[in-house]
């Protein structure tokens, strides 16, 4: 399917190849994104969904699941899939949050390492007191 974008470089109107349809949820300020509206997918770059947003540019945004809002530290907002013929968004989506999955783990560990040195340093303290 094909639909149309305004570049905004150009100031022109073109047509771009449709890849499927999310809709957003939630809301976030650094986006061009409305609460509960379908965008058109038209790509991808890297681990990033290429929608046509409310610009009706392109623009590269990350694939949250909607369903991890509040679920997940850091996720304020997200896309539900509505159309995937190829299955490539759905794919997208799998990889993404295996690899969110993974940093967010690892982050905890970090922290935990942290927490416990601190205290080791605190009892330190206190027993050359």
């Amino acid at each position: 399917m094909q639909v149309e974008r305004h570049n905004l470089e150009t100031n022109e109107k073109e047509k771009v190849d449709c890849i499927g349809i999310v809709q957003f949820i939630g809301h976030d300020k650094n986006a061009d994104l409305t609460d509960g509206k379908n965008y058109y997918v038209i790509g991808f770059h890297q681990q990033l969904l290429k929608v046509i947003d409310d610009t009706q540019d392109y623009y590269y945004y990350i694939p949250f699941d909607a369903n991890d809002i509040g679920q997940k530290e850091g996720i304020v907002s997200g896309f539900h899939i509505i159309e995937d013929p190829t299955g490539q968004i759905h794919e997208l989506f799998a990889s993404y949050k295996k690899d969110f999955d993974l940093k967010q783990k690892k982050r905890s560990q970090k922290l935990s390492q942290r927490l416990i040195q601190w205290k080791l340093k605190k009892l330190d303290e206190k027993e050359s007191k």
